[in-house]
Formats: structure tokens, sequence, C-alpha cells
């Protein structure tokens, strides 16, 4: 028998055989590896029966998952037993998928036997980039840059998000995009931090291969769920009645890395599924965590979402407070959906973060600089909704009113829109992208230009403020009478605002 794995502890090893299932569950005829987990007490006799009389391929696979999936929940107490038991030797020459992650550990390890005094200076120089950090700024609503890891990749490639204003640089969370490949290529996303995988097929071209992953997605298997999602950064799941987003650049695995988020707050996988009050989330969460009727694990399997590795050291494997910090709140501006170099100032209240200037009203130095926790237009507004409008009224007495009485409603009708726009269509100046324009439209307005007139109080009157916005959707609609496209999009924009007019003021609709 090959050496034991106790130099790892229990929960990184299930973590281990957790992740690699499926792996496992692929290998051909899998007879003599049942055999050997029967024969050392890990797997009753009936269950190895029943795989053992199969013949179909496909059905063998299920069946070996399945007890796998038992072996995780029953037999989580002797993991150190089930790894030790399958890398002998023996069963090694057997099976190559079992070969190749007993090297996995076995780097692992390697990379984990640094010398105590380089961990001490590490930890040293870790302690005062962080003091620093901390000084930097006086409150727990951090400001928020680019990741280190960001910084790397833009240097090969450039992105969008080079448009923005350079301002300051500290290494945050490092939310690194997951590369589309197959789980049992655990390559590394981080050279310095990431155990690299040791793959069978892997070579030193695949890397370069893997850095172009976010241009040029892999090619999947066309299934039902793989078809449409292999360059997809967002992922709309549900676990019983709860609905939240998926963002892939933050998922690591079901307990590391606040992935999802809902309404109100940033989750991790396990954690969502307690929110939705779904029982032994700890075991179910790749099951009960939907997206588009089928369950995440899917996703996994299919190279879309990949977990990390054990003993990863980034941001959201290993965090320290501040990392864990900046989970809470989103990664892109609420507004202008960009994130960039330019600082990102978050709400103590909501998952939102916004720029500076981007915030209505804008979040001045000053206010950065005070301890007392901040919040945002839309906290503010929830917070006092009841209280502002508890009488019905009618449209004509709202927009005839002084805006100076309203402020706090427009601010947020107008970030409420500015969010609404993912693809940031109504946000700047047409003029300045189609060349026909100004000879169609001879009023241009955009969500930009009511943001700084809002801002620089120049309304007078509600009125003249909801004149600007719906003068946006009116320009739209004449413009793009050919673009059905483009002419929905701004209908759909212009129903969203004159609902949530209604509800903001309590408006009747007689």
């Amino acid at each position: 028998m090959t050496e034991p794995t106790f130099w790892m502890e229990k929960e990184e090893l299930l973590r281990f055989f957790r992740r690699h299932k499926t792996e496992l569950s692929c290998m051909e005829n899998p007879h003599i590896f049942l055999s050997q987990l029967r024969d050392h007490d890990l797997i009753p006799d009936d269950r190895y029966q029943k795989v053992n009389r199969m013949r179909s391929k496909n059905n063998i696979k299920r069946g070996l998952y399945d007890i796998l999936d038992w072996l995780e929940k029953k037999q989580s107490k002797r993991i150190i037993d089930f790894w030790d038991c399958v890398f002998n030797e023996t069963i090694m020459n057997q099976y190559p998928t079992l070969r190749l992650l007993h090297n996995k550990l076995k780097d692992e390890r390697d990379e984990t036997e640094e010398s105590d005094e380089g961990k001490r200076k590490k930890l040293s120089a870790d302690e005062d980039g962080e003091k620093k950090q901390t000084n930097s700024v006086k409150k727990k609503r951090n400001l928020k840059s680019r990741s280190a890891c960001e910084e790397e990749e833009e240097e090969e490639q450039a992105g969008p998000s080079s448009r923005l204003t350079p301002r300051k640089k500290s290494k945050k969370l490092c939310f690194l995009s997951n590369e589309e490949e197959d789980e049992d290529e655990d390559s590394d996303h981080d050279k310095e931090d990431q155990v690299s995988s040791s793959s069978k097929e892997s070579s030193t071209d695949d890397t370069d291969d893997e850095r172009q992953t976010e241009e040029r997605p892999q090619q999947q298997p066309q299934t039902s769920t793989t078809r449409h999602d292999c360059s997809r950064k967002v992922f709309s799941v549900t676990c019983g009645a709860l609905a939240a987003t998926l963002h892939r650049n933050r998922f690591a695995s079901g307990t590391r890395g606040k992935s999802l988020r809902t309404e109100t707050i940033w989750l991790t996988p396990e954690e969502f599924v307690k929110e939705a009050s779904c029982p032994d989330a700890d075991a179910t969460w790749r099951k009960d965590i939907l997206y588009e009727g089928e369950p995440l694990s899917v996703l996994i399997e299919g190279g879309i979402l990949r977990i990390h590795s054990l003993l990863c050291k980034c941001g959201l494997c290993k965090p320290d407070s501040r990392d864990l910090d900046d989970q809470k709140n989103d990664d892109e501006c609420c507004v202008c959906k960009g994130a960039g170099e330019e600082e990102l100032v978050e709400c103590d209240h909501c998952p939102r973060s916004f720029h500076q200037r981007c915030h209505l009203p804008h979040v001045e130095d000053d206010i950065l600089g005070d301890d007392r926790p901040w919040m945002c237009t839309f906290c503010s507004f929830r917070t006092s909704q009841l209280s502002l409008h508890p009488d019905q009224q009618k449209k004509e007495e709202v927009v005839s009113r002084q805006i100076s009485q309203l402020m706090l409603q427009c601010q947020y009708l107008l970030l409420y829109l500015c969010s609404a726009d993912e693809e940031q269509i109504f946000a700047t100046n047409p003029c300045l992208n189609l060349q026909d324009y100004s000879t169609v439209i001879k009023t241009p307005m955009w969500l930009g230009e009511v943001a700084d007139k809002l801002q620089e109080q120049l309304y007078q009157t509600v009125g003249e403020f909801v004149s600007d916005i719906q003068l946006i959707f009116t320009n739209c609609a004449a413009y793009n009478r050919d673009n059905a496209e483009f002419l929905a999009k701004g209908n759909g924009l212009k129903e969203l605002f004159d609902g949530e007019f209604k509800s903001v003021f309590n408006i009747s609709d007689n």
C-alpha cells in the first residue's frame, strides 16, 4: 500500500472525495474497485451486488455514483480508510483515475510543505499589507478595487473594464473567472497560490489555452444544459421557493465563496439551501439548487462551474477578514454595471455597491471618513417607504409638487431605472454612437443626463423630472420604429418605470 493520507485533515479529504465523485463513477469496469470497498467493509454487500448485476454502462455509472453518494453521507467518518483503501498500488494499476487523484493529493502535500521560516515571512508580509489596507480606510464600508488576479489577466488581454479611470489599487478578494474545464483538471487559476493538477492529458501548452477560455469558451457537448451556458457568468437559480442569481466568478464550493445573490444577501450554496429551509443542506446543495429545472451538479459535471482545489489559497477559499467583508457586497456598480479600477462604495445594509458618482446623491469623500454605517438610497427609501405616502394620491397632484420635497423618491426611481437597464442602452448620449440620431431626434435625452440634472437640482417639480424620463422612451420609440428589438426594450423599461412610479407615490388607478 502507498503512503497513508493521514497528513490531510478528514474534512479536506471529504471535500476532495465530494469533488471527484463524478470522476470515480465514470471508471470503466469498476467491479474490482467495488470489491475492494466491500472487502474493507466500506460498503454493504447488497449495494455491491446490485451494481455487480448491472450490464449497461450507463446504469453501472449511475449505480456507482449512488454508492459513492451513500458512502459520503453514511461513511464520512471513514474517509481516511476509503482513500488508503483505494490508493493501493494494485488497485491504482487497474484504474488510471485513481492514480491521477493520488498524484493530485501528493502535489498538494508537496505544496504545503513550506519551510517554517518561509511561512513566517509570508505571514508577516500579509499582516503588514493588511495593516496598511486597514489604515487606509476607517469604515467597514471598504472602497473596493480590482483583485490582483484580474490585473494579471488584463496584462495579457484588454477588457472592457479598462475604460474606467484608475484610482487606488489594493489586493482585494480574488474573484477569479472559473475556466471552462473538466472537473478532473484542477488547473491553477493562480500560479503562485493554486495547486496545479497532474492530469494525464495536461501539457505546457494547456496553460495558454486556459488563459484564452474567457475569449474562446471550450466546446462542450450539446446537452440541454451546456449548449447555451458555456460563456455565461450569471445563472438564475432556485431552491424551493427561494430564487437567486449564481455568479460563476464567486463560486468555489458548497461552503466557500458567497456566490449566490438574493435580493438582500450574498450566500454560499449551503447557506442558500438552508435559507430556503431545505433539510440536510450539506449533502444536497448540488441537487436542491436548480438551474432551468436541472440540479447544479449538471453545471459542475459539464465544467461550467469549477470547484476549487482543497488547498486553494485565493480570497474565496482562504479569506481574511477583509475578504469576508467584501463578499457581502456586489463586485460591480449597481448603476453602471462597471467594476474596473474605480473604487466602489459598499452599502452596509444591502449587497449593493456603487461608484461614488453613480449613486444619487453622490457619495462625497468626507462621508467615507465617517465611522457610522452608510445606507444607500435604495435602503433609505425602503426604510421610510411606509411612512412617505400612506394615503393614495392622484398623479396630477404628485407631478405638480416641488421636487425638493420628494427628492428621495425621485433619486430612488432613477437609480431603480438605471439598475434595470442591464445593457446600459439608455445610459449615455445616443448621439455619440448613432451618427444619424440628431437628424431624427431633435431633443435627445438619456439617463445620465437626468442623473446630472437631479444631482445639480435643476428640476423644480416632479413633473419636470418625469417629463425627461418619458422623453427617453418617446425618443426610443420614434428612432426605433423599424427595430423591434430595441423598441421592445424601451417599452419594457417604460412599463417598469410607470409601475414603480405608481407604487412609490401610492397613486390610484382612478
